[in-house]
């Protein structure tokens, strides 16, 4: 799917990579709680050290990784078409030039 870059301003364009990044930082807050549990287990001595800084490690390389470059390398309008598919984004929270151009 290719992107028609003059269908949106430039105005809209810099709109378009706020709202992508808000998506990436709400997607990245939620894969996140899945570390906080870890450092919760590691806490209270349920996993060691080593154990946590694996678990790390795998969610730098793996989710981290995978969010930091679908958000980084995408076109904005595309990416923010998936958030809001995904609900990661309200459609309240665009404006109504922007939505309408996004459909």
């Amino acid at each position: 799917m290719t992107v028609d870059k003059n269908r949106f301003t430039k105005l809209e364009r810099k709109e378009l990579r706020r709202l992508a990044g808000v998506a990436y930082e709400r997607e990245l807050a939620k894969a996140l709680e899945s570390l906080e549990e870890d450092f919760k287990r590691w806490r209270k001595n349920k996993i060691s050290a080593f154990e946590l800084s694996e678990l790390i490690h795998k969610f730098h390389n793996g989710v981290a990784r995978d969010l930091w470059s679908f958000y980084t390398a995408g076109p904005a309008e595309l990416n923010v078409k998936h958030a809001i598919a995904d609900g990661v984004i309200l459609k309240t929270e665009i404006s109504t030039g922007i939505l309408e151009k996004l459909k």
